[in-house]
Parts: structure tokens; C-alpha cells; sequence
């Protein structure tokens, strides 16, 4: 019972600490303060978080059904990215998302949430007797990168699909989505397996570069990309405090 508790806890600290925060820096330039009024609505923000956390729980479910059912490496990686991924789609395509600029950050947030839920699942369904390990600090740490690489690797693809759905190109970001899905599953394979103490941390690090690159360029061009002409250069006016906030997107 106390190894169930600790783990309960290394995993919901690990898995939704990162999730939050990146989701935060994601976000906050859009909204109030930084921006006149919020540029989208904090209810469905939050809802998307919530799904995607509820998601991410099913996912972990089928990755590990896929992962020891056999198959060829290959074969699991492309059925969890794809699965993921049109998850987004369906989600985001939805009526009263298509077409509107704000759904990308819905996006975000969705794929944050579904980030966290497969930490806390892996964390979880870790071996208990690594919790026992006099280096559990250092076990710990590498959890919350690895955490840390899933939020900015699905907060990314998240965006794209939103942005992709938000202009109407839902396809070719969707494409854009599980490729980046993919690749950072593969980047991540010897991590997963974690039996090389070499191989497991550089594997851990080049996904922590690749989520951190993509990450950054959904940051700079597509989240600001997402906004209408004229709220952009309103943002670029605006010096960055006001009387008092004006919620709601546009």
C-alpha cells in the first residue's frame, strides 16, 4: 500500500507538474495581461485538458495491449501515433471549433492533458521495486524529463491540428501531427526499453532536443499565426497592462 501511494504521487506530481506549466507558457501571452483581453475561452481550455487527460488514460491502455502483443516495433509505434493524433482531429474538427482561430489553443491544451495521463500511466505501471532503488532522486528526475519531452511533443502536435483545422487544412497538419508523433516515439524506443545505460538517457535527451525544437517552432510561428491580421497588430500596440481585464475570445 505505501509503494501504491508513493507511486500514485511521483506519478501525479511528475506527470501533471509539467503539463501545467508548459501549458501556462503556452498560453499566457494571449491572454490578460499580455494581451488586451483573453484570446480564448479559459472554460473550454480547461475542458480540453480534462478530455485530454481522460484520453491520454484509454491510449496508455491500448499502448500497452499493443506493446506486448507481439508485433514488430514499427507496427505499435505507427498504431499509437495514429491513434492519437485522429483522436485531436476528431476532437477538434468538431462543429463550433472548425474554422475559428482560438481552437489551436484548444489544441494545446488537449494535447497537454492526454501528455500528462500517459506519464502518470507509465510512472504508475512502473516496476515497484524501482521505488526502492537508492538513486529514486535521480529515477525521479529523469521521469519529469521525460515528462517535460511528452507536454512540448503533444502540446505541439496539438497546436498543428488545431491550426490545421482553425485554417481549414485539417489533412496536412494532421500528416505533420503524427509525423512529429512518430519520430519522437521512435527517438524514445530505448528509453521505453531502458535496459542499455547508455542508449536510455541519450535516448531521453534526444527526444528532451527534438520536442524542445518543434515545440519552439509552434511557440513562435503557429500559435501567433493563428490570430486574425487585425488582433495581431492590436497585440503588437498593446503595452501590455490595462484597467481591467476583458474576457472572452474575439
Amino acid at each position: 500500500m505505501a509503494d501504491e501511494q508513493l507511486r500514485f504521487s511521483i506519478a501525479f506530481i511528475v506527470g501533471i507538474g509539467p503539463a501545467v506549466l508548459l501549458m501556462w507558457h503556452a498560453l499566457r501571452r494571449f491572454d490578460y495581461p499580455l494581451a488586451p483581453k483573453a484570446l480564448f475561452d479559459d472554460r473550454k481550455v480547461f475542458l480540453a485538458f480534462a478530455v485530454g487527460i481522460g484520453f491520454g488514460a484509454l491510449s496508455s491502455s491500448l499502448t500497452f495491449a499493443i506493446s506486448t502483443s507481439g508485433l514488430d516495433i514499427v507496427v505499435p509505434l505507427i498504431a499509437v501515433a495514429l491513434f492519437e493524433e485522429s483522436f485531436k482531429v476528431v476532437y477538434l474538427n468538431r462543429k463550433g471549433y472548425r474554422g475559428r482561430f482560438d481552437t489551436t489553443f484548444y489544441g494545446v491544451s488537449l494535447g497537454v492533458g492526454s501528455g500528462a495521463a500517459l506519464v502518470m500511466a507509465s510512472v504508475f505501471n512502473a516496476n515497484p521495486t524501482l521505488l526502492r532503488n537508492p538513486a529514486l532522486p535521480a529515477l525521479v528526475a529523469a521521469l519529469a524529463l521525460y515528462s517535460l519531452s511528452m507536454a512540448m511533443v503533444l502540446a505541439s502536435t496539438g497546436g498543428l491540428i488545431g491550426f490545421g483545422t482553425s485554417q481549414s487544412k485539417v489533412f496536412g497538419y494532421f500528416l505533420r501531427a503524427f509525423l512529429v508523433r512518430f519520430s519522437h516515439l521512435a527517438i524514445l524506443m530505448f528509453f521505453f526499453l531502458g535496459d542499455d545505460p547508455v542508449l536510455a538517457p541519450a535516448s531521453l535527451a534526444a527526444s528532451l532536443v527534438f520536442a524542445g525544437i518543434v515545440y519552439a517552432f509552434v511557440y513562435r510561428e503557429i500559435l501567433p499565426e493563428t490570430l486574425p491580421k487585425d488582433i495581431r497588430r492590436e497585440l503588437q500596440r498593446w503595452p501590455g497592462k490595462a484597467d481591467r481585464p476583458a474576457k472572452g475570445p474575439e
